[in-house]
């Protein structure tokens, strides 16, 4: 669709997946599935801690998990913004208008993300307990290094998006009404403007299942920072793994916020429905039944044309004309 038709819209639902596909990876696969669902399903008999292997592979877990994390928060932020503008500004701009401001938010949301993040590679190790067994977590839990971290995912890819998204939501939904009611009183029915309504529905349905599952997370995520702020592993050890647990499963329930996309653009959005049939072919039995069409109308006329060829052969002293091979030229663009 972007090649076809670029506008800001799709050049956002190309990138976002980008930043899905990685958390899904990291987080969803290869430490939720392989690390703890994988246990859970051969009764603790198997699991893959592909975090705890090495060093290197827990640094470039946790660095790829959180940074796509922000990037996607970041990128819905700036989605937002340009949604509350489009739908405000709807007179005087076009789904075409402004795809370099488009390209420089993804292109700094990616760029600032990876830098802001680096500091997951310095403090987070593989560390081996005193059971023997080895994990992947924060060598100090207490470090400045690591509140920033544990910060700037609380504030920066929860919170804060949160509250903005929450906000242009309020405005979206409002405009939308006041358009709406518009378009009733007048009879007005625009393709062009119920195709952005559809990219405004995807939209708020993208940044609200967002708020919903991630402000539990980061509620829990403070309550296990102050496990170790209290000492509570030692004082309160049931209480401290509930915590634990409960944020390991909102950390997995979170990552549904990274696999419904696909399913909203079906839903709300026509114009992706039909470039998904056509790109997949799943309009063929259509287009086959539209040749036989053709081709049994073709064959009538080119049987017509035929009995009239037959009376198109002049004869003049001297001189026969033949227009045979006009009459055929005729025929073919009359059964076309």
């Amino acid at each position: 669709m972007q090649l076809e038709s670029p506008c800001r819209f799709n050049l956002y639902a190309v990138w976002l997946p980008i930043a899905h596909n990685l958390q899904l990876t990291t987080n969803a696969f290869l430490d939720d599935f392989l690390g703890r669902g994988l246990q859970w399903i051969t009764d603790c008999r198997l699991s893959i801690n592909i975090d705890s292997i090495s060093s290197f592979s827990c640094k470039l877990i946790t660095y790829l998990t959180e940074t796509s994390a922000l990037i996607k928060a970041c990128l819905l932020m700036y989605f937002s913004v340009d949604r509350v503008y489009s739908v405000y500004r709807s007179d005087r701009i076009t789904p075409t208008t402004g795809l370099w401001v488009a390209r420089l938010g993804v292109g700094l949301s990616y760029s600032m993300c990876m830098i802001f993040s680096i500091p997951q590679l310095i403090y987070v190790d593989r560390v081996t307990g005193n059971d023997g067994r080895s994990s992947c977590e924060y060598v100090d839990p207490l470090a400045p290094g690591v509140k920033y971290v544990l910060y700037l995912y609380i504030i920066g890819a929860t919170m804060f998006p949160s509250l903005l998204i929450f906000v242009t939501n309020l405005c979206i939904i409002f405009r939308m009404r006041t358009f709406n009611t518009h378009n009733k009183l007048s009879g007005a029915c625009d393709r062009k403007a119920a195709i952005e309504f559809g990219k405004v529905i995807t939209h708020l349905a993208i940044s609200v299942l967002f708020s919903c599952l991630s402000f539990p997370l980061v509620i829990l995520i403070i309550l296990r920072q102050q496990l170790h702020m209290h000492n509570y592993q030692e004082t309160r050890p049931d209480y401290a793994k509930k915590i634990v647990e409960l944020s390991r499963l909102f950390s997995s329930i979170d990552c549904i916020n990274y696999a419904c996309d696909f399913y909203f653009y079906i839903a709300f959005m026509p114009e992706f429905r039909k470039t998904l049939v056509r790109v997949f072919k799943l309009d063929r039995l259509a287009i086959t039944h539209s040749v036989t069409l053709k081709t049994t109308i073709s064959s009538v006329d080119s049987v017509s044309c035929s009995d009239f060829q037959l009376n198109r052969t002049v004869r003049t002293p001297g001189k026969t004309r033949d227009y045979t091979q006009e009459t055929l030229v005729d025929c073919v663009r009359t059964g076309l």
